[in-house]
């Protein structure tokens, strides 16, 4: 993934939200209302794939896979266009598909 912030929406089938990322080399992090996430990133062949550690900041909101305060989460993706298109599981609930669209943000 290309270095930068990015605005991302995410959801399940349980709910949809929206957070910020921040890509610099093989690593990333970011945030929303809710939760914060570090992880890294890796890439072969176009297709990118994301892991992430996921942790709740406000106790008084859950993440969209429910009330799970800390979980990993692991996405694949691509680029279309100039944005990236990903889905993927999360440890704690496998049985929840997520998906997640980060757009880059403008200067």
């Amino acid at each position: 993934m290309e270095p930068g912030l990015y605005i991302t929406k995410f959801r399940t089938p349980l709910d949809e939200a929206s957070g910020v990322i921040v890509v610099e080399g093989d690593s990333v992090s970011g945030g929303d209302s809710a939760m914060y996430y570090t992880g890294a990133i890796t890439e072969d062949g176009g297709v990118i794939e994301v892991s992430l550690r996921v942790r709740q900041h406000d106790e008084t909101r859950m993440s969209v896979f429910g009330d799970y305060s800390d979980f990993m989460l692991t996405l694949k993706g691509r680029k279309t266009g100039a944005n990236y298109v990903f889905e993927g599981r999360a440890d704690r609930a496998p049985s929840l598909r997520f998906e997640a669209t980060p757009t880059p943000a403008l200067a």
